[in-house]
């Protein structure tokens, strides 16, 4: 189960950097359309700044006054078409956002799962490994239990037979 839990955990981070690629992109794109907008908004600004001088300059001759209105028109004409240009971008702008955030929790989705699957292995490894350590603890007691059958059938018997503190100068002189 190891390697599938190792192969999971490779492509679930292939994964998320392949989305954070993504949302960088998305990001990217995003702040050049901000400023595309704030371009064609600076556009509007001007074309009828433009406008609204035309008006004020034209008011002395007859001539000069029917120049002056048709480059008023005109400004704002091309106002007017710079406004519905931005309301486009705007609306272009509003998607590249929601397509940002989706992309964002996209990513925090497979972060989580990476997570989730990193700890699961991170489990899995310590239950190998307790499952290893209480399989050498049982064949230690086995053995022992084994030897110490071993011992009591040889006719030696245990060393409990030498006394308390077993060999030493202590029994020496008992069994004799």
């Amino acid at each position: 189960m190891s390697g599938s839990s190792t192969s999971t955990q490779r492509q679930l981070g292939r994964l998320l950097e392949l989305q954070q690629l993504q949302l960088d992109r998305q990001q990217a794109q995003l702040v050049a359309q901000q400023q595309l907008c704030q371009r064609v908004q600076g556009t509007v600004q001007r074309l009828e700044a433009l406008g609204a001088h035309a008006s004020l300059a034209g008011s002395q001759l007859p001539g000069l006054a029917q120049n002056s209105a048709v480059y008023k028109q005109a400004m704002l004409a091309w106002a007017d078409q710079q406004r519905q240009e931005l309301a486009r971008r705007q609306a272009d702008l509003a998607q590249a956002q929601a397509e940002a955030m989706a992309s964002a929790r996209r990513q925090a989705s497979l972060q989580q799962l990476l997570s989730l699957a990193d700890a699961r292995a991170l489990v899995e490894a310590q239950r190998r490994e307790q499952k290893r350590d209480d399989e050498v603890a049982s064949q230690a007691v086995q053995s022992a239990s084994a030897t110490a059958r071993a011992g009591a059938s040889t006719g030696f018997g245990s060393l409990s037979a030498f006394g308390p503190t077993g060999f030493g100068p202590t029994t020496w002189g008992s069994n004799v």
